[in-house]
């Protein structure tokens, strides 16, 4: 199965979420690696045979001491594993506590300063001038944002340095102060990235920090290829059955994309009210008989807010249904973080190896072990994707990987240069 070794050894990745931890493993996947996704927030042995594994804090909405805290307790324990080097992911539009994170994951790995963009272009996500944009909008200072929760200075390499040259971006602003710790880098285009890649590599920095955008271009030069994929086991890719869909999150987008998939064919909505969350299961049973795809969606009102306990309910539902189908189910879309975490946790999960990619920053895993081992799972953000971006989830799952000429896994028009993509396998 294996072809070599890594160059570097051991990648580690932390992230503050779930999603996070899943989409920016599925870069250093998509480069040949053998990643994982590691959920238990214990401090044992990570599991041995991976070239990339990645962690969750699970500190996106913990006071920043404790963000801190977690993320030094995480690249502690990656380091005792042998990772020699370390992506720290941020959130593309810095929510949580960036500044802290990054630098707490920089004072346990030893390193005197971090490259970081949370930039993110494929899905919207820019830095220009210092201001983290999501579709051409500014939506916050970057550099405000990281003071916040660091203690540390912050430097910025401006975008003409980065499209001018390595020695620009060497000599820039940032990097000329002796005590900055954090430099926040401009990206507009892949192409920035992939500069901001080249440079990390060329000056052989261990540690690097972003949004799943930079991570797709620091992962070729971080992993060489260690997996066949002629010899791969890829038995969850020749699943029969449904489709099943939890929506927990009210982020405007993903509930573009609920709305959306409501006006599809062969598509049942179950709202499921979280007050009484079990009272939707037999519906959602129903639905599994009848229907190639089912979303479970928590229905609560404008004026009251989505709890844990609501969520809880949600994954103890989902699991459930899904364990009753055994085989015959293709897999499980989740959106959200949290959604994403109830339901692995409800289910036992506590390692995900990263299989493919079916969008930019939305990837597809196996659960590897509790109640659901070896059904596939994909994961995207609340705000990631376009209005279809659901749909082409739902639509990769159900499509045949064996088979390129199939387009009959959904009712709809003939194929065209807009078709959702298949799946690698």
């Amino acid at each position: 199965m294996r072809r070599g070794k890594s160059p570097s050894g051991l990648v580690g990745i932390v992230a503050d979420d779930i999603t996070g931890a899943c989409d920016a493993a599925a870069q250093f996947q998509r480069a040949g690696a053998r990643t994982a996704v590691v959920l238990d927030d214990g401090d044992g042995a990570l599991p041995t045979g991976w070239d990339v594994i990645s962690l969750t804090t699970e500190a996106r909405r913990a006071l920043p001491t404790i963000a801190a805290a977690r993320t030094r307790e995480a690249v502690e324990r990656l380091r005792r594993a042998g990772a020699e080097r370390l992506y720290i992911k941020v959130d593309s539009t810095l929510r949580g506590a960036p500044g802290g994170i990054v630098e707490a994951a920089a004072i346990a790995f030893g390193v005197p300063y971090v490259l970081i963009t949370p930039a993110f272009p494929e899905q919207g996500r820019t830095v220009l001038s210092g201001w983290v944009r999501r579709d051409d909008t500014a939506i916050v200072d970057g550099m405000a944002r990281l003071a916040e929760t660091a203690i540390a200075s912050i430097g910025h390499i401006p975008l003409r340095a980065i499209r001018s040259s390595m020695t620009a971006i060497a000599i820039s602003p940032g990097l000329l102060v002796d005590n900055v710790a954090l430099l926040l880098a401009d990206a507009e285009r892949d192409d920035d990235l992939w500069t901001l890649a080249e440079y990390a590599a060329s000056t052989d920095l261990s540690l690097v920090a972003g949004s799943a955008g930079l991570a797709r271009y620091i992962a070729p030069f971080w992993c060489w290829e260690t997996t066949n994929a002629d010899d791969e086991e890829d038995v969850w890719a020749d699943r029969d059955g449904p489709v099943l869909v939890a929506v927990g999150t009210r982020n405007p987008m993903t509930q573009a994309q609920l709305v959306y998939l409501r006006e599809a064919d062969d598509v049942c909505v179950v709202d499921v009210m979280q007050g009484d969350v079990r009272a939707a299961l037999p519906a959602i049973r129903r639905a599994l008989d009848r229907t190639p795809v089912v979303i479970a969606a928590l229905n609560v009102p404008r004026d009251v807010a989505v709890t844990d306990e609501g969520l809880d309910g949600l994954a103890r539902i989902i699991v459930e249904a899904a364990v009753e189908r055994g085989d015959d189910l293709r897999g499980l879309v989740t959106t959200g973080g949290a959604t994403t975490l109830a339901i692995c946790k409800a289910a036992g999960v506590r390692l995900l190896s990263v299989v493919d990619e079916v969008l930019p920053g939305i990837p597809c895993s196996v659960m590897m072990d509790g109640q659901l081992a070896q059904v596939p799972i994909i994961t995207k953000s609340g705000g990631f994707g376009q209005e279809d971006t659901l749909a082409v989830a739902c639509v990769w799952l159900l499509s045949d990987a064996d088979d390129d000429s199939d387009t009959t896994a959904w009712d709809d028009d003939e194929a065209g240069d807009d078709d959702p993509p298949r799946r690698r396998t």
